[in-house]
């Protein structure tokens, strides 16, 4: 039972700190949206292309920033042989692809399946946060997002 409450404080802690990185990282990908679209929007334009391709590739580069948090841990407690095993297994796990409880030492499996878990709702608040943000620079009317409304919208021509 102690090695239960191990694995639970280590997941928690893990969860915990994918968590405060996660919204560090959509806060800054906002901050340099509205960045964007402030000072260099007037010359690029773009913005349709841009924008959303910016916001998914620093989507990728935070979840790769927490796929790698796992993994070092997997790695630096023993718990995975090699930095390349922990790599891929937390790949598998955080994206819920693969078997997470088959590679782990059994006294760790845990952390795996919890793992799996964090990853599907950290990858769940990623896509709301990707649709939030182009629908309100694209579509939304709403006065109270900190980001220019229909900043990339295209143009309404008259009679549409």
């Amino acid at each position: 039972m102690g090695m239960l409450f191990h694995q639970l404080w280590i997941a928690t802690a893990i969860v915990s700190a994918t968590i405060v990185i996660h919204l560090v990282g959509l806060d800054a990908l906002q901050a340099l949206v509205r960045w964007h679209l402030r000072r260099l929007a007037r010359w690029i334009t773009l913005d349709r292309l841009l924008v959303p391709l910016g916001i998914v590739l620093g989507l990728f580069v935070l979840h790769g920033v927490e796929i790698w948090l796992y993994a070092l841990i997997y790695w630096r407690t023993g718990m995975l042989g090699t930095l390349e095993q922990a790599l891929y297994f937390s790949t598998s796990a955080y994206s819920t692809v693969g078997e997470t409880g088959a590679l782990l030492p059994e006294a760790w499996r845990i952390v795996g399946v919890l793992e799996a878990i964090n990853g599907m709702l950290l990858i769940g608040w990623s896509t709301a946060f990707l649709f939030q943000i182009l629908q309100h620079l694209m579509w939304d009317d709403a006065e109270s997002h900190s980001l220019p409304r229909g900043a990339i919208a295209r143009r309404r021509r008259k009679g549409d």
